[in-house]
């Protein structure tokens, strides 16, 4: 074994592991409790520290939101790929079978017998706990991922919050929802204008063809991450902090939401303006109705 890679393995070891129990503790002091609504994206690293299984991280997640709160996680059936891509290859989303592509320990996450997917061909959203079949139920009838009908806007009303472990601001799907809101506001179409195609299998086994909008490639090109992460460090609304070898971020959906509204409201933007039309970005009205 290099030399290098056995003395960062012990050190970690000794020095920077942490089981579940250390795990729970660190995420209540973030503010995560129980009866919370959690969306977590996560990155299953062999040197972060955590002794144990992806199951036993699991299950310190669970037993941090406790009965009465609820678990969800990313499970897209495609990675490295972007949703057209996707629904393009003609490959269908079985719900009973087909494995997160999400990592890990959202893969180990679906196969518990106690958690429920959505009927989403594009972004279908595991879940577990108090409310998951409200949260996820009615899907395979919405067209848009991130309407107002989608598993995020509900998430939102549930005062939810998202949590990354050892993932990017970027692996954040509830962001999506946040443009979805403000895209009657926006110089340029935030879907493509015509729904795509995607082939489901549900729970009873039975074939059926959903439809889809996809974000647009013009929102996706123009889109400025970095812009809207300014602006909510700026509001402290982005925690991070560590434990073990492990990097944690942990965002509050209804202040997300808030300051994202107050950016428009002031005529910001975290898109940036097509070249082919300067003059629409100048101005931004007053963007949404915060009890929608």
């Amino acid at each position: 074994m290099d030399p290098y890679k056995n003395c960062k393995h012990l050190i970690i070891k000794y020095l920077f592991s942490y089981d579940g129990n250390k795990l729970k503790a660190k995420l209540t002091k973030m503010g995560v409790g129980a009866g919370d609504a959690l969306m977590v994206h996560a990155s299953w690293i062999p040197t972060s520290g955590f002794r144990g299984s992806p199951l036993e991280m699991i299950e310190a997640l669970k037993s941090t939101v406790g009965e009465e709160g609820l678990l969800a996680m990313p499970s897209m059936t495609y990675h490295n790929q972007s949703s057209r891509e996707f629904l393009e290859s003609g490959k269908p989303v079985d719900i009973r079978r087909s494995p997160s592509k999400m990592g890990i320990l959202s893969e180990v996450f679906r196969r518990n017998r106690a958690v429920q997917r959505s009927q989403s061909v594009t972004h279908p959203i595991l879940v577990w706990g108090k409310g998951g079949t409200a949260l996820i139920e009615g899907q395979a009838q919405n067209d848009k991922p991130f309407g107002k009908d989608s598993v995020f806007n509900r998430l939102l009303k549930l005062n939810g919050k998202v949590l990354c472990i050892n993932t990017p601001f970027s692996s954040i799907t509830f962001t999506h929802h946040l443009e979805d809101r403000i895209a009657g506001h926006l110089p340029f179409s935030l879907y493509e204008s015509q729904p795509m195609t995607g082939i489901l299998i549900d729970q009873a086994g039975n074939r059926r063809e959903l439809k889809a909008f996809v974000l647009s490639e013009r929102a996706n090109a123009l889109r400025c991450e970095e812009r809207l992460i300014q602006e909510l460090d700026r509001h402290g609304i982005i925690q991070r902090s560590r434990i073990g070898n492990t990097r944690l971020l942990l965002v509050e959906c209804q202040r997300m939401r808030d300051c994202v509204e107050e950016m428009y409201q002031k005529g910001k933007s975290f898109f940036d303006t097509p070249e082919e039309n300067p003059e629409e970005n100048k101005s931004v009205k007053p963007v949404m109705d915060m009890n929608a």
